[in-house]
């Protein structure tokens, strides 16, 4: 007579089932609901945003680095195009390290216009290890 023991398909639906119950029944006593729950749970990878990301001096650090990182790979040390002017805001991922991605705002030097960008950096140990993945414009130039 073989035993019979439930596939490891039928064990994640069961634990999935018990851990929907656990949050609902938590949720719902406290007067929440079962999505409040769900949205409190950090994904691995994902972004996180920082509050007041703007008076956040390391951030600023980061967003000043990045405007004087892009002017650099631009035009060398001889010509700013970009003057930093402040962070808008700014998300955190974690993954084998730390990455910030940080809405920048800037001034264009020649035109005086006020823009703004999404910087992805890397802080790294030291200052000197700090690098700039990327430097985009914003896609919304309007909200400045």
């Amino acid at each position: 007579m073989a035993s019979s023991s439930p596939s490891p398909a039928a064990l994640l639906i069961l634990c999935l089932f018990l851990f929907i119950a656990a949050a609902t029944h938590g949720s719902t006593a406290a007067g929440g609901r079962l999505h409040d729950s769900l949205d409190s749970l950090k994904i691995v990878g994902g972004w996180t945003e920082i509050p007041d990301a703007g008076s956040n001096k390391i951030v600023r650090d980061l967003g000043r680095y990045s405007v004087s990182e892009y002017n650099r790979r631009l035009a060398g040390e001889a010509e700013n195009h970009l003057s930093f002017s402040g962070v808008v805001s700014t998300d955190r991922q974690v993954v084998s390290g730390v990455k910030y991605r940080i809405r920048v705002a800037a001034v264009d030097a020649e035109t005086g216009d006020r823009l703004s960008f999404v910087a992805v950096v890397c802080p790294g140990l030291h200052q000197r290890d700090r690098d700039l993945d990327s430097f985009t414009p914003f896609a919304d130039q309007q909200v400045l």
